[in-house]
């Protein structure tokens, strides 16, 4: 399932796959109505049909195709402007943000569609064929999706307008993250036993690749190591990047691993040039995270736009705490553990959304306080262990660069009353609940810079 959802993530990346399915409809369309369209609506005195003869169709079919080719190149060229305004401003690695918007393919494959249409229809007309030998029919549809063209041009400058607003981008990001978030930790157990290991005469092995590791196939794995009457740890995860040779994972058993065995481990790894969310959980948080560390940059200094980034990360967060983490050790059928897998935790999925913007934002007293209100707000649904001590560590992160930041003292003060807050929240949510506890607890006054 990792596998497919990792192709599937791929295919949809490419800015061609909709528009050849486009291209493919224009040339059935064109077969459909070039064959049958006298069947499907015979020719006679209807309003809406186009009635002229065949140089009267060519013409009108070479006028539409003269205006789709001009409007096409505008679109090219409004596509291309804006991948480059959001490479400057937002980072080129969401580029793949745009280039798998179904929508902008769904213009692009339109106007692709309707060209080839209307070059397959023009190319059968000539002045032999007579009033009746005209496809009046393929004609008159040529001329509708034409109309289509030009409604689709409009609801396009419309959607690019909107593409290069931060707060939409970030909105698209998180909504893909989230999809993705809920995917990759569906099969989780709620569990990581990172103290399991396993002992004995055991033998190194590198997955004989170099790039980011994208998909491990944990289940045949499992499978392979039963079949073997091995077992298997696993030293690298989704979003590694890998050497070819290296200690990626270490086989434990009575003799060493056959040159099939090693194959088929191998093989069970997918390692590609790019990193993808297929299994990678940390993946739409770095790319929520370049956004916010571009906008903190001094050649940009948007701090409101990292502002909305804090806000998606404290929901991605909220998403991870709500969900069952996937577990490290790993069974067959006979409830033998056979291979021990490095997950993301709480803390490296915390440290990956908050250390860098913190780090970008150190001297920034908006940026700190508002990372202290989502940390007061996750404490609500940190019902684990692991969690709350995730975030008292945060909180004492941001208190140490408060104290070592270049802040004047009021904002300084202002930052502290926001780590306070957090820092009550945070234990009052470690009580059982009670409402008159929440309620007496003293808030403390809002500094400027808080919601």
């Amino acid at each position: 399932m990792d596998r497919l959802r990792n192709s599937l993530s791929l295919l949809r990346r490419q800015l061609w796959t909709l528009p050849i399915m486009c291209a493919a409809g224009g040339i059935v369309l064109a077969f459909v109505l070039l064959n049958y369209g006298q069947r499907i609506v015979p020719a006679g005195n209807i309003w809406w049909l186009f009635s002229g003869d065949a140089g009267a169709a060519r013409d009108l079919l070479g006028s539409l195709l003269s205006g789709l080719m001009t409007m096409i190149s505008l679109v090219i060229s409004v596509t291309f402007v804006i991948l480059t305004l959001a490479a400057n401003q937002l980072g080129p690695r969401l580029i793949s943000i745009f280039m798998a918007d179904r929508q902008i393919q769904a213009v692009l494959g339109l106007f692709i569609g309707t060209i080839i249409y209307v070059i397959l229809v023009l190319r059968t007309l000539d002045d032999t064929l007579g009033a009746q030998g005209v496809p009046h029919l393929a004609v008159t549809a040529a001329s509708v999706l034409t109309i289509l063209c030009l409604l689709a041009l409009l609801f396009y400058v419309h959607k690019v307008a909107r593409s290069i607003i931060a707060d939409n981008v970030v909105e698209a990001v998180w909504q893909e993250f989230r999809k993705t978030l809920r995917d990759i930790l569906a099969s989780g157990q709620g569990r990581q036993d990172r103290s399991a290991a396993f002992d004995g005469p055991h033998w190194q092995l590198g997955v004989g690749k170099v790039g980011y590791v994208q998909v491990i196939d944990y289940d045949r794995l499992v499978t392979l190591a039963a079949e073997a009457g091995v077992r298997i740890v696993v030293r690298v995860r989704a979003g590694h990047y890998v050497l070819q040779d290296g200690r990626h994972l270490t086989v434990y058993g009575e003799t060493p691993p056959s040159d099939e065995l090693r194959h088929r481990v191998r093989a069970a790894i997918t390692v590609g040039p790019l990193r993808t969310p297929a299994q990678d959980p940390e993946h739409g948080i770095r790319q929520l995270v370049e956004i916010a560390t571009r906008a903190l940059s001094p050649g940009i200094n948007d701090f409101f736009t990292a502002l909305a980034v804090i806000d998606r990360l404290g929901a991605a967060l909220e998403c991870v705490f709500q969900c069952e983490l996937q577990p490290c050790v790993l069974r067959d059928a006979s409830a033998e553990q056979r291979v021990i897998a490095d997950r993301s935790d709480i803390d490296g999925i915390m440290g990956a959304a908050f250390h860098p913007i913190r780090q970008a934002g150190a001297n920034n007293p908006a940026v700190l306080i508002r990372m202290a209100e989502v940390i007061a707000d996750l404490s609500c649904v940190a019902r684990k262990p692991a969690h709350r001590l995730a975030l008292e560590d945060h909180i004492e992160r941001i208190a140490a660069t408060v104290a070592i930041a270049e802040l004047i003292e009021p904002d300084r003060r202002d930052v502290e009353t926001a780590l306070a807050r957090a820092r009550r929240t945070l234990d009052t949510a470690a009580l059982p609940a009670d409402s008159e506890t929440i309620m007496n607890t003293p808030a403390g006054p809002a500094p400027w810079h808080s919601r």
